[in-house]
């Protein structure tokens, strides 16, 4: 292998990418190539490390004692622990003959001196040494944006004025300070008022321009943090259909943010769809709308945006899609006295591609049920005509199981809790990540209290809520490989499912009111139940999960494989990894609920 080709190879291994050119080639220039025959031992505790091995062929086997931890193959290096720290508790045999590159330990060690970034890798934790990787592997353009604060766009002046201030005063100070719009101190906060607010008072009833400008003050303000990311004002700007945040840094008001100064920042095609649902006439028309969906997905993810935040974005365009449609199909009068829900994915927002429909409906007691039922089986038919697909469970609001009283729900909600089957513990698992779209959302509230205060002394209830973590094998072998059959392993059932099911266990047994597995288990880690560092680790585990799948999905079609042909190392390490957090946490689990118990 010409050096040339000796660097090519080095710098397709990660972290060796991170070197720059110079100390790529100071590294290739000092290493040797080597042989080592079958059964010989390299590292162990009684023989101290030498060499920062790169293999080339052949296998390597990590021992603990005579256990067999897991096993190197071609372009895997090891042990940087044991030169970094001087000695090792684990031995490293030959499995098979090898042949590798020999790096020797004052070069590795210089490298390290010389490149913090390198350094970082070989000294991290399991969880952020996956969030580095991850940063190389997604950052691109976007990463800018992405970590881009509030405070780093372009911020207005405000204008802030008293309560008592005459609004023809207001407007002269507005003026004077090229302001866009003007901030209220009012008795309980702040307020707004913008140009379309004066229009209605002043100009279309006759409101008196020299009377004091709190009277039509818009209150509460949606404000933002000037610390906070410019990825959440994009959010904010969405859900809420607003044109302008006030920007808030330690209580003080420092700006206004508007939504073309974002949108010159970072031209993004979600605030084109959130207007086309919003002016939407027809069903038609929504139906177009939100068809341009997967090209958003398919924009962010290429930019490198994490599966968290493009869930998060879509999801608001989801909900403004059902909210839209709820008061296109049903009438005014009986939208006003129900209340409109999506559960599973959507109800956490953690929906990206259309999946199968959760939703259902709660009607104010002492209304007609039957009233809403046509209306509602042709809201089922048309979210599936919108690409939404049918529940095979039948969990829809065309559903009467799923289309009646508040208080019919009030007794399903104590049914569940009675000698629950299999099914009524998914009845639970759904109905706890519920999350209001359209209508009066005290009555979702109202329930979803119901549902926290059974869950009081139900350890048993709560040991068969969990049991389902352990319904699929986790997709690793006993020596760290990977498992997959025909080259695809399923990293719904073997990954993503034990963690959002375990993390929704724990946070129903704690009562946490957090609706997506990110916030949860961050919540979780808030009061102790988990620690910090393993958190980190579960939330990585699962974007590596949710990144791969949708790479996938996006490249071939729905689905919940992944090929591990399509992958690079980097990503297959990633995967093992994962792997190997979602094993820790069912033991976890395991012993959390006792599981073991459970027949």
């Amino acid at each position: 292998m010409s050096m040339h080709d000796l660097e090519a190879f080095v710098r397709s291994i990660y972290p060796f990418e991170l070197l720059s050119k110079n100390e790529l080639s100071k590294a290739t220039r000092a290493m040797n190539i080597a042989y080592y025959k079958k059964d010989e031992i390299l590292i162990s505790p009684s023989k101290t490390a030498s060499f920062l091995y790169i293999i080339l062929k052949g296998e390597v086997g990590e021992f603990s004692e005579d256990e067999l931890l897991k096993v190197y193959s071609k372009s895997n290096s090891f042990d940087a622990d044991a030169l970094i720290y001087g000695q090792s508790a684990k031995q490293f045999k030959v499995l098979e003959e090898l042949i590798c590159y020999e790096l020797d330990k004052a070069s590795f060690l210089a490298l390290l001196d010389s490149n913090e970034a390198f350094k970082a890798y070989f000294i991290q934790d399991l969880a952020n040494k996956i969030h580095s990787a991850k940063q190389r592997e997604y950052t691109t353009e976007l990463s800018g944006f992405m970590m881009a604060l509030v405070r780093e766009c372009y911020l207005h002046t405000p204008t802030i004025v008293e309560k008592e201030c005459s609004i023809m005063e207001a407007l002269r100070e507005m003026e004077a300070k090229k302001s866009s719009c003007i901030v209220v101190r009012l008795e309980e906060g702040y307020g707004i008022v913008t140009d379309s607010v004066i229009r209605k008072h002043v100009l279309f009833n006759g409101y008196d321009k020299h009377a004091s400008i709190g009277a039509i003050a818009l209150y509460p303000l949606i404000g933002i943090e000037a610390s906070d990311y410019l990825f959440n004002a994009l959010l904010s700007f969405t859900k809420h259909a607003i044109k302008r945040l006030v920007v808030m840094e330690h209580g003080k008001i420092i700006g206004i943010l508007e939504q073309l100064d974002l949108l010159s920042y970072f031209a993004n095609h979600s605030y084109l769809v959130a207007v086309k649902i919003k002016k939407a006439g027809s069903i038609e028309e929504l139906k177009e709308a939100s068809g341009d969906f997967i090209h958003i997905i398919t924009k962010l993810h290429v930019k490198g945006t994490k599966v968290d935040y493009i869930a998060k974005l879509i999801s608001e365009l989801n909900a403004k899609v059902y909210e839209k449609l709820y008061s296109m199909i049903l009438p005014e009068h009986l939208a006003s006295k129900a209340c409109l829900v999506v559960m599973g994915s959507e109800g956490r927002k953690e929906q990206l591609l259309k999946t199968d429909q959760d939703n259902a409906l709660i009607i104010e007691n002492g209304m007609d049920v039957s009233l809403y039922e046509p209306y509602m089986k042709r809201l089922s038919e048309t979210l599936i005509d919108f690409g939404y697909p049918p529940c095979e469970g039948n969990i829809m609001v065309s559903n009467p199981y799923w289309c009646k009283h508040k208080s019919a729900y009030h007794k399903e909600i104590e049914r569940w809790f009675d000698a629950p089957s299999m099914e009524d513990v998914m009845h639970v698992a759904i109905f706890f990540d519920a999350h209001t779209i359209a209508g009066d959302a005290s009555m979702l509230s109202e329930l979803k209290a119901e549902l926290l205060r059974h869950v009081e002394a139900q350890t048993t209830f709560m040991a068969h809520f969990a049991m389902p973590v352990l319904a699929f094998e986790t997709p690793i072998g006993f020596f760290a490989n990977l498992i997959a059959k025909e080259n695809k392993i399923d990293v719904k059932k073997g990954g993503i499912f034990p963690i959002v099911h375990g993390i929704r266990s724990l946070a129903l047994e704690q009562k946490i009111e957090v609706g997506d597995t990110v916030g949860r288990i961050k919540k979780l880690a808030h009061i102790g139940v988990l620690e910090s560092d393993f958190s980190g680790a579960l939330i990585e585990a699962l974007d590596t999960f949710l990144n791969l799948r949708l790479k996938e999905q996006l490249q071939r079609g729905f689905g919940n494989h992944v090929n591990l042909e399509h992958l690079n190392e980097l990503e297959l390490e990633l995967l093992k990894d994962s792997f190997k957090i979602v094993n820790k946490f069912k033991k976890f689990l395991t012993h959390h609920f006792k599981l073991s118990m459970v027949s």
